[in-house]
């Protein structure tokens, strides 16, 4: 009888080191969703990253789908597709659908408007995609606004509202860029104005030097007088440089309606 109870006394032991953890895990990915919600991305990404780099086995492609969301959401482009290529890369991923339409609004986000046109026909031509078709046209729609081909963006709506008429995407008022927060200024940088100083509009932030060139490239194509800065934590990308805030703000003006998401800073 003794012995019987040392053993079940044992096997809850072990049951616990293995179930607790789990349903630990399980309890913070509802905290991370929760926050995704109401928009605390930094901390969805501070929490959520330091778990990614220490889990190394079983299903953790939802919170990287999230930790990309979150990245996203933070203009963090290049870290945002590091998350969603690490899913497409996982050939028994639940997420693959979703990482890659969200792998082609980071093409969108960024201004490459050819490899999100490539990236958002693919998902529309593979038939396993058919419930992510509404969002993929409307997604066209935008990309075709923001090219200024707006005869071919109502064509996308039109197909949209004849395919879909129930989809959400239809409730939108108007055609709108992804709602996605402008890239905030550098911490050094912050303040309402700067006596005698100059001032520039920033429109992104990057890790990867590449993916800075390549946006600042696509800025300059638009006759935009873009520039890249490295910051010490990544490269940010802005736009001109004048003597007072009002001119900014009316360069601002100009790239908020071409659909990039801008913020006026001082230099």
């Amino acid at each position: 009888m003794i012995m019987r109870k040392h053993i079940t006394r044992g096997l809850i032991a072990v049951c616990s080191s293995f179930f607790l953890p789990v349903l630990a895990w399980a309890l913070d990915m509802d905290e991370l969703k929760a926050d995704f919600l109401h928009g605390n991305y930094r901390r969805v990404i501070f929490e959520g990253q330091a778990e990614a780099d220490r889990m190394h086995f079983g299903n953790t492609d939802e919170l990287i789908y999230i930790l990309g969301l979150s990245y996203l959401k933070e203009f963090k482009v290049d870290l945002a597709q590091n998350c969603f290529r690490r899913i497409l890369n996982n050939s028994n991923s639940k997420f693959k659908q979703e990482a890659s339409l969200a792998l082609a609004d980071t093409f969108l986000v960024a201004g490459q408007f050819q490899q999100a046109e490539d990236a958002y026909n693919k998902l529309v031509n593979d038939a396993t995609n058919s419930s992510f078709k509404p969002a993929v046209l409307y997604r066209l729609s935008q990309l075709e606004t923001k090219r200024g081909n707006h005869q071919k963006a109502n064509e996308y709506l039109l197909k949209l509202k004849k395919d879909f008429p129930l989809s959400p995407e239809l409730k939108s008022k108007g055609i709108t860029f992804l709602n996605l927060p402008a890239p905030a200024c550098e911490p050094e940088a912050t303040g309402v104005s700067v006596e005698g100083g100059q001032y520039c509009v920033q429109v992104g932030f990057f890790t990867s030097s590449a993916n800075a060139d390549n946006f600042k490239n696509t800025l300059i194509s638009k006759d935009y007088p873009a520039y890249v800065e490295n910051s010490g934590t990544g490269y940010r990308v802005k736009v001109g440089k004048f003597p007072s805030q009002k001119e900014a703000q009316e360069l601002e003006n100009r790239l908020s309606r071409d659909g990039f998401q801008t913020k006026v800073c001082p230099l």
